[in-house]
């Protein structure tokens, strides 16, 4: 199946592509982001710092949202070394021909496999601190 797909054009759609891109960055970037954004809203009402947050339940909120993310970033990273994968297999099937836009994929898909890499550790990372340090202080 693979080798029919890789001799009938691209292996991997421009969606794809482009999901296995920017689901790990973009869901580290809404992790912190919403994450620094309730933990501020419910420990620093009106700039005046809490001992204990405003709601009883944001550290459960945080760590839920966390592995949400968590989650989006590993099927990113996924899908990011799936289309790496499938595209090397088609430059295999066809070394003689020099297909300048399975090459420029195939160079997509390295960057984002390790760009999904990285943001993944970032996640893992921000998903550790979230654990050991208390929200409110």
């Amino acid at each position: 199946m693979l080798a029919k797909r890789a001799e009938g054009g691209s292996p991997v759609s421009a969606f794809a592509l482009t999901m296995g891109a920017l689901a790990a960055p973009g869901a580290w970037l809404a992790q912190t982001t919403i994450g620094e954004t309730i933990v501020a809203q419910w420990c620093f009402p009106h700039d005046v710092q809490l001992r204990i947050p405003l709601g009883s339940r944001v550290a459960w909120s945080v760590v839920g949202m966390s592995a949400m993310w968590l989650l989006v970033g590993l099927v990113g990273t996924w899908l990011a070394w799936r289309n790496w994968r499938l595209l090397h297999h088609a430059r295999k099937v066809r070394p003689e021909s020099t297909d300048t836009k399975v090459e420029g994929e195939a160079f997509v898909a390295r960057v984002a496999l390790m760009a999904s890499g990285l943001f993944l550790f970032a996640l893992v990372a921000t998903d550790v601190a979230t654990s050991l340090v208390s929200a409110c202080r």
